[in-house]
């Protein structure tokens, strides 16, 4: 059986684990491990000390700690410390290694430490030791767990964005998605995405903006790029910048937030590969620091506004490069495209394709008499009316001044692809009201049907334009369908007539 002094220090370790362990973090449980060995060994100093300083301590006043006393007497450079109001003080430490050595030092007026009690302070020391590495390894067990779900919700907004992004779904919606994101994910008050001005390099635009109650409408605004330090900055290095406690009051983004902006970050976005913008966050928090996860987070956010605005202008450059500009008609080259893929399809499958070239009707003198802007009105209506009268999966398009050409797939005869020209010339024919006048405007049409093992383009186009001209002399207004016996263009019309 153990002596009654052995097992009062039983007694004691096991009452110190207990206060120490149910400590929540390191620093809770060296300031009850101080308080708590004190009181066992009826000491009027004890403290912790960590990397040469103290870490916690009782017995000294507040601010009046004799840090480099208690180091000395835990390095046992020293057995007395000199305690105000009680006098020299008898000294006994202890200290422990692993990943954040230390040492605990108690003093006591009086008799000198007994053996006994020397090793119930290393017991004590060897328990701290052991709380502390605990309460790491929790700390660091939470800080993965809280990483991995911060990864795991980046990740999903990530694939949420480039959903939308793959989709083509609107360009605003997705900018402000990924500004909204940003804001929430870093924990910030503001986000703002700027975009340079392509009229002003010295201006940027702001595309879309968040604050704590989500996208603020109606926040559109131009600024001058040195009133958007951040943005600004983040555009010229090309990559993240992090700035603490330098934000101007009377930079732009002290417009947002509950208050003064103390640390802010910004990334470059591109276009194509060229810096074009930055995303930016800010913070009204004092101890608000960024570090290299938010870094990442905010790069991984300023990527995929690059992917979005480089998908949104790729598409537009394309359209723009294969429609006509007034109209929004495919353009000739893209007609031509389209034309050779369903002859070769046609072709295939036994089917066939009619082509139809439409020319106007005394365009010229509405042109002359009335301005190029009424002549480009009479254009797109032209071209919403030919729409109009289309199925799905046929083409019109604007081949250039007044001349259109559509293409008609899998049509079921000369009668068929007459009946669709027909509709066009009725619909053309009616009133248009252009520069506040109501005018008449027919159009001659030439059709021309694709036949086995003849897959030219420009053939087809190149019959249905005679069968136009040969229209267009027989009866303006009216269709006709391409007859090879009469192509010669200055030939009388032998073209099957509606």
């Amino acid at each position: 059986m153990p002596g009654s002094a052995e097992s009062l220090h039983i007694q004691q370790l096991v009452e110190l684990m207990a206060v120490v362990s149910s400590s929540t973090d390191e620093a809770s449980a060296v300031q009850h491990a101080v308080e708590r060995s004190a009181q066992a060994l009826e000491a009027e100093v004890a403290a912790v000390v960590f990397d040469g300083k103290v870490a916690a301590s009782i017995g000294f006043p507040l601010g009046a700690v004799p840090n480099d006393d208690i180091v000395a007497a835990s390095l046992h450079q020293r057995d007395t410390l000199e305690v105000p109001g009680v006098g020299r003080c008898s000294v006994a430490a202890a200290a422990w290694q692993g990943s954040k050595p230390g040492h605990l030092v108690l003093a006591r007026w009086g008799e000198p430490f007994a053996i006994e009690e020397q090793n119930l302070i290393r017991g004590m020391a060897r328990l701290l030791e052991l709380t502390l590495t605990m309460l790491r390894t929790l700390a660091a067990e939470q800080s993965i767990r809280e990483s991995l779900e911060e990864r795991q919700r980046l990740l999903e907004h990530l694939f949420t964005i480039q959903r939308a992004i793959s989709r083509r779904e609107d360009l605003q919606h997705i900018l402000d998605t990924i500004t909204l994101a940003a804001r929430n994910l870093l924990g910030d008050e503001i986000s703002l995405l700027w975009l340079r001005d392509e009229d002003d390099t010295g201006r940027a635009r702001l595309l879309s903006a968040a604050d704590a109650s989500g996208i603020l409408s109606g926040s559109a605004l131009t600024a001058d790029l040195a009133d958007a330090v951040t943005a600004s900055r983040a555009m010229t290095v090309g990559d993240v910048v992090v700035r603490q406690g330098d934000i101007s009051p009377n930079e732009v983004i002290s417009r947002f937030g509950n208050g003064a902006v103390c640390a802010s970050m910004g990334a470059p976005v591109h276009d194509s590969g060229v810096v074009t913008g930055a995303l930016v966050v800010a913070s009204c928090d004092e101890g608000r620091v960024y570090g290299p996860s938010d870094v990442q987070t905010l790069r991984a956010f300023a990527q995929n506004v690059s992917l979005a605005l480089t998908d949104a202008n790729t598409v537009l450059r394309m359209q723009q490069a294969h429609h006509d500009a007034l109209t929004g008609l495919a353009s000739r080259r893209l007609f031509m495209e389209q034309l050779t893929q369903r002859l070769a399809l046609a072709d295939a499958e036994g089917t066939t394709v009619a082509v139809l070239f439409l020319d106007l009707d005394r365009f010229k003198d509405i042109n002359d008499t009335l301005g190029h802007a009424a002549g480009d009105q009479l254009l797109t209506v032209t071209a919403d009316r030919i729409a109009a009268q289309l199925r799905g999966g046929d083409l019109a398009s604007r081949f250039g001044g007044d001349e259109f050409a559509v293409m008609l797939h899998r049509v079921d005869g000369p009668r068929d692809a007459a009946a669709v020209a027909g509709r066009i010339g009725v619909a053309l024919g009616k009133p248009m009201y252009v520069a506040h006048q109501r005018l008449r405007v027919g159009a001659s049409i030439g059709i021309a049907l694709s036949t086995p093992r003849h897959t030219d383009p420009v053939e087809l186009v190149g019959n249905a334009d005679l069968a136009m001209y040969q229209a267009k002399r027989a009866d303006a207004g009216g269709y006709a369908l391409y007859d090879p016996a009469s192509a010669d263009p200055s030939a009388r019309p032998g073209a099957v007539r509606a």
